[in-house]
């Protein structure tokens, strides 16, 4: 109790301990009898698709380094996840500066979207003991939401993003904060580690191909040592991902499509983008089609258009797949003549969100990419799925 209450005051100052950063008071899973040498992980993960992250195991103890997305010189976080009841590793050669984070973990807090929806999938929504005002607020709005709430028990509000609650945090022996790594010109994960707050980057959203996105699973699975329920989970992902390219493999080409926003409320002053080098840019890719907001969009998550440039790069395509609820973007079009200037809101050929499912698809959409590309898919060439429904995105 007088240490949580040192680094407690010492938090609301604004300072931080120095060395390691070490959390963790697990006692789920705890070893009793520590041998050195024995493997206590004997279900292991290997990364085969993601370019982001990768993992070792090291007997008692496993690494996980990952890029960290918000800079720009390509430095690597690193978490040591070592096994409770056995002894925590030395700072020392490459774990120097490590997070250290005592495994399974039993209280986390999430702030990400994506992260909320693998902590569901694997069944650990009952170690969620704080979430950000946002996601707490779906819960009032979403059934999806609301069940994980009451899965949970009775999770904290610990603010938002670069916003944190540190009293709240720490006062709740938070073992870790499964955050967004949302890119370049973002700081949250950066600012909750200077904080001494163990700021896990969970950025998936940042990979370049879909089921790199989705193999995040296994990463937030590591932190529960709930490696084979992971990586069973994204096998099933991949295999109906699969299936789905090889349906319309070949059969969809030609076609020129986008995908973008187009609502106000969202924040798009016309419409927003994605290039070629989004996860749905490369999607579009595998699916065969042209993109046409590809060119001179090389952002990680597009860019936005003005009329003129959103014109002059859409006029001529004959699909969209909108990422706002329908409702929003029929009123969007309604209000907005200058939309009919694009062929698929003219012609109706466009899928955009299903109203009833949107928050909870927001949150799941980079996990589930098999149900993102079939959705896509469906929208393009809906013969070649008869009688099958969007379950994200539909048409109106």
């Amino acid at each position: 109790m007088k240490k949580l209450i040192v680094l407690l005051a010492l938090a609301l100052a604004g300072c931080t301990t120095a060395g390691p950063t070490t959390t963790g008071d697990a006692q789920q899973g705890c070893v009793t009898d520590y041998a050195e040498g024995r493997d206590y992980f004997p279900d292991k993960s290997t990364v085969d698709e993601s370019e982001l992250w990768d993992i070792s195991y090291h007997n008692s103890y496993k690494t996980i380094t990952l890029t960290d997305t918000e800079t720009t010189t390509g430095t690597k976080l690193t978490y040591v996840l070592y096994q409770c009841g056995t002894p925590q590793p030395k700072a020392a050669g490459d774990l120097e500066g490590a997070l250290f984070v005592q495994v399974p973990v039993t209280n986390v807090a999430v702030t990400s979207f994506n992260a909320l929806a693998m902590v569901d999938r694997l069944g650990k929504s009952a170690s969620i003991t704080g979430l950000s005002g946002q996601l707490l607020d779906n819960a009032k709005k979403d059934p999806w939401y609301d069940g994980v709430v009451k899965s949970a028990g009775q999770p904290v509000s610990v603010g938002e993003y670069t916003d944190l609650d540190k009293e709240a945090l720490l006062g709740g022996k938070t073992q870790a904060i499964l955050m967004s790594g949302f890119g370049q010109g973002f700081d949250d994960i950066s600012n909750a580690r200077a904080a001494g707050l163990p700021g896990i980057s969970v950025s998936n959203r940042m990979e370049r191909h879909a089921l790199a996105s989705a193999e995040w699973i296994k990463m937030v699975g590591a932190f529960y040592n709930a490696e084979a329920a992971a990586n069973a989970e994204f096998d099933k992902i991949k295999s109906r991902y699969d299936e789905v390219v090889r349906t319309v493999s070949g059969k969809i080409d030609n076609r020129r499509v986008g995908y973008l926003c187009v609502t106000p409320e969202r924040g798009c002053e016309f419409v927003y983008g994605h290039g070629a080098e989004t996860l749905v840019g490369r999607l579009f890719t595998q699916l065969g089609v042209t993109n046409v907001f590809a060119r001179d969009n090389g952002a990680p998550n597009g860019k936005p258009y003005d009329f003129e440039a959103g014109v002059g790069a859409g006029a001529d395509a004959d699909f969209f797949a909108v990422y706002d609820p329908m409702k929003m973007t029929l009123d969007t079009l309604k209000a907005d003549p200058r939309m009919a200037r694009f062929r698929p809101f003219r012609e109706g050929t466009f899928i955009a969100g299903v109203d009833k499912n949107f928050e909870e698809c927001r949150a799941k959409t980079y996990l589930d990419v098999d149900v993102l590309i079939r959705d896509l898919a469906i929208g393009l060439a809906p013969e070649l799925f008869p009688g099958a429904s969007g379950t994200c995105f539909t048409r109106q």
